[in-house]
């Protein structure tokens, strides 16, 4: 018997009561009729984002303690002062199944209470346990390499060649590959659906976790997708067009996305009806979660282009940094992150300040360790003016441009506070009032309630208390 965490990014109580009511047979249904409800919150401050949130949900204390801010931070101090959950309990003789949870690299060191450790798709590197999900992993982040702002129709050959090769052994399914397949016919087609192999990504990724899944039988076994996330930022006035002023979206866009979170939402859907189906057979309980959720964002502007750093490499050795003085870092685009590798570096970003772009300047901050992040907040412009202390300089060679949006989109949903987690049972009935009661709790609840459930010692600076799994 395994606790399934099923770690659905963003996602908010509005959307999962809205496709529960929709399709009454659905996964979606199911749970959100058969199971405990919750509403949670988060408890950080500032600006919220994914990989601030899922650590205080993992950790059991808020980015005031833990400091996380950035992807691909350095985390060895926050993980020896506030180690994750799978940590904890992995170290409480509980045996432990991670893929994909955000800020999950590296591996740990020991990895004795693992039966499998799949990090993020945003990891500096391709290490696994056990070592043959590798080839996975190399293809999954160079999919992430790919697929910035806009997705790319472009494959690297090289690490698809090899998880290919292995892809029956690792999990993959007939469904998926079928599935896979139809993709790429129907992007020759109707070119919009590019857009779909972000799901495409989740639907492998599940297959692989499903089958370690199953062969290992851990105690507890977390599976992270970000597809729904990702499609309801972009597309979420054509599923929710009341949450905005009439007019504000043109009926040709939203008619030409209205499929897409319906899509992603499909692919969720069936990982779900696996899941459940997987909890009758043995038994298990399985938890669906977000550590925050999406709402519309009313005063927005649609955005069809946007100027992005698309070669930070070239900014670079415009400042004078050579390639030997920094690294790259996967992140969220329009995000550009690098850690650095020279204590002179640093200084010789201070250059930026005399550099404009259309009379704005390209930003960039250092995190608590030491990795530098870079913005550019310029959108919907047709031509770019870049100058250094008053003399015009070329924006190709800063490697600076404007870049057309595939699907015309910006963030028109973003982060609230509020996620949800359903508690599912299947060998507890529940009262006449389930499906209809969200319970709200804290984020914070989740890493001590977790610890409880098997029956270990919860650390004393966890803020949280044990009530996910009470009564």
């Amino acid at each position: 018997m395994t606790l399934m965490v099923y770690e659905l990014n963003e996602v908010p109580k509005k959307l999962f009561n809205f496709y529960a009511d929709t399709f009454p047979k659905s996964a979606f249904a199911t749970l959100r009729n058969n199971s405990r409800l919750f509403e949670t919150e988060t408890a950080d401050v500032g600006a919220l984002s994914p990989w601030i949130t899922w650590p205080t949900m993992h950790r059991g204390v808020s980015n005031i303690e833990h400091e996380i801010s950035d992807l691909g931070q350095d985390l060895s101090k926050v993980n020896a002062e506030f180690p994750n959950i799978f940590n904890v309990l992995a170290e409480n003789n509980v045996k432990v199944g991670v893929f994909g949870s955000l800020q999950s690299y590296p591996l740990p060191d020991n990895l004795d209470g693992f039966d499998f450790y799949v990090p993020d798709t945003f990891a500096a590197g391709s290490e696994c346990y056990p070592e043959q999900l590798s080839d996975f992993q190399s293809f999954n982040l160079s999919m992430v390499r790919a697929n910035g702002r806009n997705v790319s129709k472009g494959v690297a050959i090289k690490d698809a060649g090899r998880f290919v090769a292995n892809a029956g052994r690792l999990g993959l399914t007939f469904k998926t590959f079928n599935n896979l397949a139809k993709q790429v016919v129907t992007e020759q087609v109707k070119k919009d659906r590019v857009v779909r192999r972000r799901s495409s990504q989740a639907e492998i990724a599940f297959d692989i976790f499903y089958k370690q899944l199953v062969d290992t039988k851990p105690d507890i076994a977390f599976f992270f997708t970000n597809h729904v996330a990702s499609a309801m930022h972009r597309y979420w006035p054509t599923i929710f067009p009341g949450d905005y002023p009439e007019g504000k979206f043109e009926k040709d866009w939203c008619m030409r996305w209205q499929g897409e979170i319906p899509h992603a939402v499909k692919v969720a859907n069936y990982q779900l009806e696996q899941l459940i189906t997987l909890s009758k057979k043995t038994r298990s309980e399985l938890l669906v979660c977000s550590s925050m959720g999406q709402g519309a964002v009313e005063d927005v502007t649609p955005i069809s282009k946007q100027v992005l750093i698309t070669r930070v490499k070239s900014l670079l050795s415009y400042l004078g940094i050579g390639e030997d003085e920094w690294e790259p870092r996967l992140s969220m685009a329009p995000r550009v992150v690098i850690k650095p590798k020279t204590s002179s570096l640093i200084k010789k970003l201070e250059r930026l300040e005399n550099i404009k772009v259309n009379e704005k300047k390209v930003n960039f901050h250092v995190t608590s360790t030491n990795d530098v992040r870079f913005d550019l907040d310029l959108t919907n412009v047709d031509t770019l003016s870049v100058s250094e202390n008053g003399e015009d300089i070329s924006a190709s060679e800063i490697g600076i441009e404007i870049v057309d949006l595939q699907d015309a989109s910006g963030s028109y949903a973003y982060h609230i506070p509020q996620g949800i987690l359903l508690h599912y049972q299947p060998e507890k009935p529940l009262n006449a009032k389930a499906g209809t009661n969200w319970d709200k709790v804290s984020v914070l609840d989740f890493a001590p309630s977790l610890i409880k459930k098997f029956e270990g010692r919860v650390p004393g600076y966890m803020q949280g208390e044990n009530i996910l799994f009470a009564g």
